[in-house]
C-alpha cells in the first residue's frame, strides 16, 4: 500500500473517530445533572482533548510507515 493510500485511509478513519468522541464526549457531559464548577469542567475538556489521540496512536504509525 502506498503512501499516499495509507494517508487518505488514515485521514478517513480519523474523521470518523473524532465525530465518534466528540458526540460521545458530548453526550457524557451532557447527561450530568449540574453544571460542574468552572475548573473541573475545564480539567474536563483538557483531559478529553488529550484523550482522543491515545486510541489513534497506531493509526498514526501505520500512516507514516513506508513500504
Amino acid at each position: 500500500m502506498t503512501l499516499r493510500t495509507r494517508k487518505l485511509l488514515g485521514s478517513i478513519v480519523l474523521m470518523l473517530w473524532m465525530i465518534t468522541f466528540s458526540l460521545l464526549a458530548m453526550a457524557v457531559i451532557g447527561k450530568m445533572p449540574a453544571r460542574p464548577h468552572f475548573l473541573l469542567e475545564l480539567i474536563m475538556y483538557v483531559v478529553l482533548g488529550f484523550a482522543w489521540i491515545l486510541p489513534l496512536k497506531p493509526v498514526f504509525i501505520w500512516m507514516g510507515k513506508g513500504k
